[in-house]
């Protein structure tokens, strides 16, 4: 009768053992990173849904204005800054004037005409912040407004006259083509540009949203 070596059957027990035990591992590691996983997916598919809003408002806000909007909260928060103007829509525009002055009854006069690059946009200088919540966009703006109005090109002069006694001069030019700006602003805050640098900068917001205005609801006041 042949016995067993003993050592033998050692080796293979310490070999069976240590198997068992790396399979007992491996199945502990693969229970852990189910539930790593499964914590993760909760995370970003339940809590991470609630503030994914928010944090697209403060982005598209920070990359329209070109400056920091942080979130707290429900809330996008721009703060006071330099950042000052920001400008979405131009325009090309025509203004023509009268400018005429009389003296001891002699009159001279100018008729002159110009084009003008007018912008509007916002003064988001005072910072600002917006709340975001059940789909709704709560807070204020500043009102759309004129920017700039800078002439395009020279003046042209429609019709120049002198008086007998009183004559045309380089000062009335001057103050005719300030009158000839002057007549252009006025103009253009007269027009709809305000309202629709609103209109544009919604648009904005909402196309950097990947969203719409029908599905994304404002209700965005503007300040005074």
């Amino acid at each position: 009768m042949i016995m067993p070596d003993i050592e033998s059957v050692s080796d293979k027990y310490a070999q069976q053992k240590k198997s068992c035990a790396s399979s007992i591992m491996a199945v502990s590691l693969g229970i852990t990173l189910l539930m790593v996983a499964g914590t993760a997916c909760f995370y970003f598919m339940v809590s991470r849904a609630t503030v994914a809003p928010v944090d697209k408002l403060a982005e598209a806000l920070s990359t329209i204005m070109g400056t920091e909007v942080t979130v707290r909260g429900s809330t996008a928060v721009l703060e006071k800054s330099e950042i000052d103007e920001l400008a979405v829509v131009q325009r090309k525009t025509q203004a023509i004037v009268k400018y005429e002055t009389s003296w001891l009854g002699s009159e001279k006069i100018l008729i002159v005409r110009g084009d003008f690059l007018l912008k509007a946009g916002f003064d988001f200088a005072e910072g600002g912040s917006w709340e975001m919540l059940n789909g709704k966009i709560n807070g204020k703006l500043p009102q759309g407004k004129v920017l700039s109005v800078e002439p395009i090109g020279d003046f042209e002069i429609y019709h120049s006259g002198n008086g007998a006694i009183n004559r045309l001069n380089p000062q009335d030019h001057a103050n005719a083509y300030n009158h000839l700006k002057n007549q252009a602003r006025r103009d253009a805050e007269r027009s709809d540009i305000g309202r629709e640098a609103e209109r544009v900068l919604m648009r904005r917001i909402n196309d950097r949203m990947n969203g719409s205005e029908a599905d994304l609801q404002w209700s965005i006041k503007t300040l005074p």
